[in-house]
């Protein structure tokens, strides 16, 4: 069903991103793109994958304290590598799990802990861009995506309810999930023990904030990596020369894109394919007045150097753990029980 889910969306989102535009127009639209600017985009890719697995590692130390910066990286790279291939639901997140078992014997559901925890960090920071998206430019982004001012209302309040009992939950820790399994056993068995078992991965990755540190390298950690992904943003700009007339797009567009464009990888669509094209090429579009062709082309080319950035160096890390550590048996095996 996740499966059918996944394809579903990134065939309607594909059909409503490339729908209307001609193979040739797109294909024009890539001349001429620079390849110095998609070079430093590829640097600045690979660069916040280090600034992510730092603060991954943050929340790492206390349930896996012998993973390394370099660890944490490559685990992180054969995470995207294998979204992008694998119709597991939650693929990535298992294959970055695993790798660390292999690597450093770490506890698959301390890491996935620490993994949930992330996802929270993101949403939060997403939510906070689409805000400033929103001053940025008064009433347009409300008026080009009508349902996104509710929604973003709507999920800001779930998360913050979702943190907060998360958060007294792993205060009380096996009392607390106990509690909760309970209360939703009434409604059904299988939705209590999920949400238990999600309660018990949080509460392992809650740990690290517990360190009064840990909070001023989160929020560092954060900073900086989400001002690489609008400096990437603002190098796929350059690539297609949209920081010239008559455009001018600079580091409010840059910004803009790269939080509406991120919805896309919120969205259950296997490595963001459709979803992500959809909202990035339609911002440029509609926001910017960027030709549609020019648009949806950008929004493939960096969709396409990043993903291939990440399968470059996630692929080769992953078969390389794999044969390094003896590992027989199929790897769908493993991500399905890791998962």
């Amino acid at each position: 069903m996740r499966l059918a889910i996944s394809l579903g969306l990134m065939a309607a989102f594909l059909y409503w991103a490339f729908g209307d535009i001609k193979a040739g127009s797109l294909w024009a639209a890539t001349t001429g793109v620079s390849g110095w600017w998609l070079g430093a985009a590829v640097v600045t890719i690979l660069i916040t994958a280090v600034l992510r697995a730092w603060r991954w590692n943050v929340l790492l130390r206390p349930v896996a304290p012998n993973v390394t910066l370099v660890d944490a990286t490559l685990a992180l790279c054969i995470g995207y590598a294998v979204n992008l291939v694998s119709p597991i639901p939650r693929g990535g997140e298992a294959a970055r799990a695993l790798s660390l078992r292999w690597t450093r014997g770490a506890n698959i559901s301390a890491v996935v802990g620490t993994i949930v925890v992330e996802r929270v960090i993101d949403m939060l920071w997403l939510l906070l861009f689409i805000a400033a998206s929103a001053a940025l430019l008064p009433g347009q982004i409300e008026q080009l995506f009508p349902w996104m001012r509710a929604a973003t209302m709507i999920t800001l309040a779930l998360a913050i309810l979702a943190v907060a009992g998360m958060v007294v939950v792993s205060f009380y820790k096996d009392h607390g999930v106990a509690f909760v399994h309970r209360l939703l056993a009434h409604l059904s068995e299988r939705l209590a023990q999920t949400v238990a078992d999600l309660l018990s991965q949080f509460i392992h990755g809650l740990v690290a904030l517990r360190t009064p540190s840990a909070y001023l390298e989160i929020l560092l950690s954060s900073l900086l990596l989400n001002a690489g992904y609008i400096l990437i943003t603002y190098f796929s700009f350059a690539a297609f020369n949209f920081q010239h007339s008559p455009w001018h797009l600079g580091g409010e567009a840059a910004l803009v894109v790269m939080a509406v464009s991120s919805i896309g990888f919120v969205l259950p669509a296997q490595g963001g394919i459709g979803t992500y094209h959809f909202f990035y090429g339609t911002s440029l579009n509609k926001l910017f007045a960027i030709p549609q062709a020019s648009a949806m082309a950008c929004a493939t080319v960096v969709h396409a150097v990043s993903s291939l950035t990440y399968f470059v160096v996630g692929a080769p890390a992953l078969l390389l753990l794999r044969h390094r550590h003896g590992k027989r048996g199929t790897l769908k095996e493993e991500l399905e029980q890791a998962s």
